[in-house]
């Protein structure tokens, strides 16, 4: 059984905590024993980006690229992402043995188009590289894709590409970010 509530409440006692939520009314419920062992996880919930979010950032990294592609230079809408990724993110630095660095990379740039990983070279330390590791947008908060889709309408609007109206990005951005942001 999995639901979505909130007022949730924490009770302290001598022998521990006490969870008090609202619940759906559900049969489930009816079932759950008091002597059976149970599973319970609470998190935060998360508004994940849509496929529209997500088909929009293809969109804007594909007119894009087909913009910067009319001078003769052949651009791929895969290589506007991945700009648009150290443009508009964060990324984790890590310091490896120098002689594991490229392993890494590669290990890490194996999730996927938008998973970076770019060696700075040697650190301070001797014999490591650090390097700084970008997420792709597959596990990106709205926040984050909010960040990406922000970054690309500028870059096409600089050079000119096609961009829907604000209005449209506000309503698109609106459909999946949290209404609290």
């Amino acid at each position: 059984m999995k639901f979505i509530t909130k007022n949730v409440q924490v009770l302290h006692g001598m022998s521990g905590y006490q969870v008090l939520m609202p619940a759906p009314r559900t049969p489930d419920l009816n079932n759950i024993k008091a002597d059976v062992e149970y599973e319970v996880t609470i998190k935060v919930k998360r508004h994940k980006r849509s496929l529209n979010a997500n088909s929009y950032c293809w969109l804007l990294c594909q007119r894009i690229a087909e913009t910067l592609s009319r001078d003769g230079q052949y651009v791929s809408k895969e290589e506007v992402y991945r700009e648009a990724i150290q443009d508009s993110q964060g990324f984790t630095p890590i310091c490896v043995q120098a002689s594991k660095a490229d392993a890494v990379c590669r290990d890490w740039q194996a999730h996927g188009i938008g998973w970076l990983a770019i060696n700075t070279g040697t650190s301070k330390i001797a014999k490591c590289s650090v390097l700084h590791l970008y997420a792709g947008s597959s596990v990106y908060d709205t926040a984050d894709m909010s960040r990406l889709i922000d970054c690309l309408a500028d870059e096409a609007k600089q050079i000119g590409a096609h961009v829907e109206d604000a209005a449209y990005i506000k309503d698109l951005l609106d459909d999946w970010r949290p209404q609290d942001e």
